[in-house]
């Protein structure tokens, strides 16, 4: 044993806590659109970026004339995305002397790094499930724009989003999406996730803290979790945006205002419809452009209504994830085949997604997330210099790669 930490007794229990199957059964539960995704461990992020090429346009010049097909020719026109990696971390972090007095203690050992490995792993976790539906910029969550902040006590604009609150989270506040956060920071002491609308508590002094309205912080104000503004995963909301790219656009080093379509997806407002006609017309616009919808993740309240409003015509259907995590979701059938209807907790209100599953997939550098390990022993456990302790790194470097927007599409719902 060395003097400060002993790290073959920790090894052997982390090496054995922290299998690929124990891994996957926290990384995908509860997160349909996470666990179905497809994973790319080795993707070329060894790099600068990753090139996506896109076809924008086929070869043209094509005529009953020979002439004029010799004389228009102009060949296929290809965009590519470059894609760069986001870094995602959780710290856990482990007194010594619980390590130590589990020492002869296999399963109090466990026990005692289980705890701290669960939270840290299924934080991460839930964190980039929420960001493969969103834009990149950390927003998850607004301050209602006309019920003011009182004494910390946050009424947040959008139901859904109350999901993506806990306490003990560090909170700046924006003045747009993607807007330099102010200065101020919010400490969430409470949460009201069923309230109507929901409610977040805030202090303004510190974790624990009493509630108080932050300097600065209010209505119509944006929220992220602190250094998550812009520097998170591009999700669905950044490749297939609701208002469509206009010029000087710069999306991985391509403006999208050329084919707003086949660069950055379809969108239909159809708020104003039955559920099951705004799939079918989403479906069918996806289908007039090439694509096959295959899966539509909604939120709660439209896979709700979707269900009530088929009645006793609701057909099931269950879909199996890694670990076999099953889902369930209801099938409809599309122009182009069977679409699978998924709800999501992480689907930000008003707003759903039909998906060719196929021309998505999520690029890393390694698992996402994986335990990080250092040095010729890879261990798992670093020493924190200036206290008793040991700490656990987990991360990822991962981004969402879509390889065909144009065969995809977002609507945006009444629900």
């Amino acid at each position: 044993m060395s003097a400060y930490i002993d790290m073959a007794a920790i090894n052997s229990g982390l090496k054995e806590l922290i299998t690929d199957q124990y891994v996957q059964t926290l990384v995908y539960t509860n997160n349909p659109l996470w666990a179905l995704l497809k994973k790319d461990e080795a993707a070329d992020f060894g790099g600068k970026y990753k090139p996506v090429p896109i076809i924008t346009n086929t070869a043209q010049g094509a005529s009953g004339t020979f002439a004029n097909a010799q004389g228009n020719q102009i060949a296929a026109e290809i965009e590519a995305f470059q894609l760069t990696v986001k870094n995602y971390y959780q710290i856990v972090t482990i007194d010594r002397k619980t390590l130590l007095s589990a020492r002869t203690n296999k399963m109090a050992f466990v026990q005692a790094t289980d705890t701290k490995f669960n939270g840290g792993m299924r934080r991460v976790v839930n964190g980039l499930a929420s960001q493969m539906f969103r834009s990149g910029t950390g927003t998850i969550g607004r301050v209602s724009t006309t019920v003011a902040i009182s004494g910390g006590v946050i009424t947040l604009q959008n139901p859904a989003d109350a999901v993506q609150f806990e306490r003990n989270m560090v909170l700046q506040a924006a003045s747009s999406d993607g807007g330099t956060p102010r200065a101020a920071l919010g400490y969430v002491i409470a949460t009201n996730k069923t309230a109507s609308p929901p409610t977040i508590t805030v202090s303004a002094t510190g974790i624990g803290g009493t509630a108080g309205t932050p300097s600065g912080w209010t209505t119509s104000d944006y929220l992220l979790v602190q250094g998550d503004s812009n520097t998170l995963v591009s999700g669905l909301q950044a490749w297939l945006p609701a208002s469509a790219p206009t010029s000087g656009d710069n999306f991985y080093g391509v403006d999208r205002s050329i084919d707003p379509t086949r660069l950055a997806g379809i969108r239909l407002d159809v708020s104003g419809f039955p559920i099951e006609e705004g799939l079918i017309d989403l479906a069918m616009l996806v289908g007039r452009e090439g694509g096959t919808s295959t899966h539509f993740f909604g939120n709660y309240g439209i896979y709700g209504a979707l269900d009530k409003a088929l009645g006793s015509k609701v057909q099931y259907v269950d879909l199996e994830g890694p670990a076999k995590i099953g889902f369930r979701g209801i099938r409809v059938n599309g122009p182009q085949g069977e679409i699978k209807v998924m709800m999501d907790r992480n689907t930000p209100q008003y707003a759903g997604f039909m998906l060719q599953m196929d021309t998505w997939q999520l690029d890393s550098i390694l698992q996402a997330p994986h335990v990080f390990t250092y040095g010729a022993d890879n261990s798992e456990m670093l020493r924190v210099y200036n206290a008793d302790a040991g700490e656990m790194r987990i991360g990822s470097y991962c981004n969402l790669e879509g390889n065909a927007p144009g065969w995809n599409a977002v609507g945006t719902f009444g629900v």
